[in-house]
């Protein structure tokens, strides 16, 4: 009795790691946005900041005729690419006029908004927080 009992509680701590939760991953970041000009809503952009590789600094040498080059390199470091900006149109299809419609935004609500309508007027890039409303109302 007492073997079946130690071999019962063995295998429940054996499966205990399976049972164990996940830490969850951060969902897409979802809003609404409403169209209110007259012309179909076409791009609804984000601009994204791509982080540039980091550039290596050079070996140095062992060497004790290099030695001279190796401090003058320690004091200077090499030069660091800057960031570029992506700008991701995320609508699937076009927004009609007076319409709404869902949209994914990834991971950030921090983000930089820009928008083009079917008539060719814009509306110019600006950073907003929409973690507080996840409504949002473009054009007219």
């Amino acid at each position: 009795m007492k073997k079946l009992v130690l071999m019962i509680a063995a295998a429940g701590l054996v499966t205990l790691p399976v049972l164990a939760k996940e830490p969850k991953k951060a969902a897409d970041f979802v809003i609404t946005v409403s169209n209110s000009s007259a012309a179909a809503l076409t791009e609804f952009n984000i601009t994204e900041v791509v982080p540039a590789a980091p550039v290596a600094a050079a070996p140095k040498s062992n060497d004790w005729w290099m030695a001279p080059i190796n401090m003058v390199s320690s004091w200077t470091a090499p030069a660091q690419p800057a960031p570029t900006m992506r700008v991701v149109n995320v609508l699937k299809k076009p927004i009609p006029s007076k319409k709404s419609a869902s949209v994914t935004l990834g991971k950030a609500c921090n983000v930089t908004v820009s928008a083009v309508f079917a008539d060719g007027s814009t509306v110019d890039p600006t950073a907003m927080d929409l973690c507080k409303d996840k409504k949002l109302n473009i054009g007219g």
